[in-house]
């Protein structure tokens, strides 16, 4: 139940905040018709990025405190949101009641992610995996789910059943989602410093930030993608929704297939794979079939990887710092999937509203976040294998 109920939260959070695309379109012929594309995208760019800067502060919560708190908290604060954008008009009002759900789904994100490694420890990767699921089935549902309650209801009505469906999914957390290991004391903010002095830990929170700058990016981009390609209307309509689709996949798989052949060793090959699977299928000119390929890989990769994020954390962590180290590697994504969007938004404009720049854009940043994140790993198993022997070991490899 505790697995069942994390994933309810992330189904919640992750259908809304991926559902965007949906609502600025609305927004665009609606409320904020007076506004430019780029203007009421960055609405959503920080939305996205709070959902992920602050997890340092929640993770050193839930070692402390546990989970009970915080999703209390996040529930409440998620909901209030929810209404607060059923109620807007203006620009900043719209900005605001997002900025707020940005911040509510951190508070629930870093309990839902970090509770596995409380309870799991052989099957970890698979726990995490389902979990993190329910990002995946929410970016498939919501959007669609928006389109039918827009062609039914106001925009007013259409938020508040939202709203009212994702009371309903995370209530279950309000009983069953709960730490396992007792609260500590808070540890004083110095602590903070300790985990960067571990060389794969530092690499792998940096290189993690690298990757997850343009994580979002392809999401956002699909459509441009399709318009690009000349892909059919019928088709191109449902982009986000293939790419979602192959994301819903790649999740569970990736974390079964990490418990059975290794989480750093699949994370490797995931990771470097995504960059290829730019490169590949988002750059050049394709066909139909060819981008449809394009969607759902990138969508099963990336949905992979974020995936194996946390296990691969909790892989090098001492149990009662996990929430901690799980945060401090979000924080340090979210500042640069606020950049990431916005460079792509120019490069995509540079290439007459093609995505030829920003692809390459996006698979440099993949290629170099991959090298760094198992850079220590890979030279610490080429030295254990082909290098000589050392009397000693490194503390901090």
């Amino acid at each position: 139940m505790v697995v069942f109920s994390a994933a309810l939260v992330t189904t919640c959070l992750f259908g809304f905040v991926t559902s965007f695309g949906q609502l600025q379109l609305y927004y665009l012929t609606h409320q904020l018709q007076g506004y430019s594309k780029s203007s009421v995208a960055w609405i959503s760019t920080i939305q996205g990025s709070l959902v992920f800067t602050p997890s340092i502060i929640w993770g050193r919560v839930f070692d402390a405190h546990g989970a009970r708190k915080l999703v209390m908290a996040g529930s409440v604060l998620s909901i209030g949101a929810l209404v607060g954008v059923a109620f807007s008009h203006e620009f900043y009002q719209f900005l605001l009641a997002h900025a707020l759900f940005g911040i509510a789904s951190s508070i629930l994100w870093a309990p839902a992610t970090a509770v596995s490694g409380h309870w799991f420890t052989k099957h970890r990767s698979t726990a995490i995996g389902i979990i993190v699921c329910g990002t995946g089935l929410g970016s498939v549902i919501y959007p669609i789910l928006l389109v039918h309650l827009f062609g039914k209801f106001s925009f007013r009505n259409s938020i508040l059943v939202i709203a009212g469906l994702n009371t309903g999914l995370l209530a279950p957390s309000w009983v069953f989602l709960k730490a396992r290991h007792p609260p500590r004391a808070p540890a004083p903010w110095r602590k903070l410093k300790e985990p960067w002095k571990e060389v794969k830990y530092a690499f792998l929170a940096l290189g993690s930030s690298i990757f997850m700058m343009n994580w979002m990016s392809p999401m956002f981009n699909a459509p441009v993608l399709a318009a690009a390609n000349n892909i059919p209307h019928n088709i191109a309509e449902y982009a986000v929704a293939i790419l979602s689709s192959g994301s819903l996949i790649g999740r569970p798989f990736a974390g079964l297939m990490a418990d059975k052949l290794g989480v750093w060793n699949v994370f490797g090959t995931i990771s470097f794979t995504t960059s290829i699977c730019m490169f590949a299928f988002w750059v050049a000119p394709m066909n139909t079939p060819a981008t449809i390929v394009g969607w759902f890989s990138y969508g099963w990769l990336s949905g992979a990887w974020v995936t194996l994020v946390a296990a691969v954390v909790a892989s090098i962590s001492p149990a009662h710092e996990i929430g901690m180290r799980v945060g401090m590697v979000w924080s340090c994504c979210g500042p640069t999937l606020l950049i990431g969007p916005v460079i792509c938004g120019v490069l995509v404009q540079t290439a007459n509203n093609t995505f030829k720049y920003a692809g390459i854009f996006c698979g440099c940043t993949f290629l170099v976040g991959s090298i760094m994140e198992i850079g220590p790993r890979a030279y610490e198993f080429i030295r254990g294998h082909f290098g000589k022997p050392k009397e000693t070991e490194s503390s901090v490899v």
